[in-house]
């Protein structure tokens, strides 16, 4: 390692220490991203103010996300960590989405309910969903045990979706075995005047519109995964 690595390294080993975080395990490169480590670790979540390396992780099949400029939120409350995910190309996978691109949304509302009781295919942030879920059990079970134990995770799901294709949504979650403490189905209209109520700590969306308005109020990240993320077909040239 370069000396200017090492310093680097020794002094956030420093700081956690400092902070009594309980961190024991790091990676420090040297101008190269980490993302390609994220299996050899076990990692579900790649973040980086990087796009590019954003989306070749996710072409990898990694779970990332691209971290935005977003406004500061005032934390003076609870102290709660709060965390706030999109559903459909997130949490789930793009399949129906797709349909929703290529039939429309009442081809998506007639599919969704069609399969309302089958749940979808993971997407590129379950596994995350699913870790901190295994810390909100530990703080409901901790609550049983001690009465005066504030809960400090609160997990929120923020979707475009609404009836009859909800349904589906809470079928998916139900046979993860997950839960969350919020549910918005929001029926496509502006996400960004619930995210400044909701006020999450960082906010998981895959569609650049949504949050270009959450972002005001609320650290938000692009996931850059399927369809509405892949570039347009190239024109047909007609000779």
């Amino acid at each position: 390692m370069a000396p200017t690595l090492i310093a680097t390294g020794l002094r956030v080993m420093r700081s956690i220490a400092t902070h009594g975080l309980g961190i024991t395990r790091a990676v420090f490169t040297q101008g190269h991203s980490p993302y390609a480590f994220m299996p050899a670790f076990t990692m579900s979540l790649f973040l980086s103010h990087d796009e590019d390396d954003v989306r070749r992780a996710v072409q990898m099949g990694l779970p990332a996300g691209h971290v935005l400029s977003s406004a500061p939120i005032d934390d003076a409350d609870d102290g709660a960590l709060r965390i706030a995910f999109d559903f459909d190309g997130v949490l789930a996978d793009d399949s129906s989405e797709r349909i929703s691109q290529a039939e429309g949304l009442a081809a998506f509302h007639r599919h969704e309910f069609a399969n309302r009781v089958s749940p979808q295919d993971p997407g590129p942030l379950r596994d995350l969903l699913v870790n901190i879920d295994k810390i909100q059990r530990l703080e409901a079970a901790r609550t049983l045990a001690d009465a005066t134990y504030r809960t400090r995770v609160r997990v929120s799901i923020v979707t475009a979706r609404n009836a009859p294709s909800h349904e589906r949504a809470v079928t998916t979650l139900k046979n993860w075995g997950v839960m969350v403490n919020d549910a918005f189905f929001l029926g496509g209209i502006d996400k960004g005047p619930v995210i400044e109520v909701l006020r999450p700590h960082i906010f998981f969306d895959d569609q650049s519109p949504q949050l270009r308005s959450a972002s005001r109020h609320a650290a938000s990240v692009h996931v850059p995964y399927g369809i509405v993320n892949e570039p347009p077909p190239p024109p047909v040239v007609v000779d």
